[in-house]
């Protein structure tokens, strides 16, 4: 019984370190919100309802904002 708790216990210990391998290998290769500097339009140059809007540095995205803020 106690080498089946301790594969078990080995088990669950290898499911965590993949689970938080792959975590941080997700967060490392997201792509976020553009920063301000990108002029890449993930929306075809649509910005009303953009999620990324706020966060854009695309010409027309900073050219909306300017007008919305108006």
């Amino acid at each position: 019984m106690s080498s089946r708790r301790e594969f078990l216990k080995n088990m669950g210990r290898i499911m965590l370190l993949s689970g938080l391998t792959a975590g941080v290998a997700g967060l490392a290769t997201r792509k976020g919100a553009s920063s301000p500097k990108d002029d890449t339009c993930r929306r075809d140059g649509v910005c009303r309802n953009c999620p990324l809007l706020k966060g854009c540095g695309h010409p027309t995205a900073l050219s909306f904002k300017e007008a919305k803020g108006r």
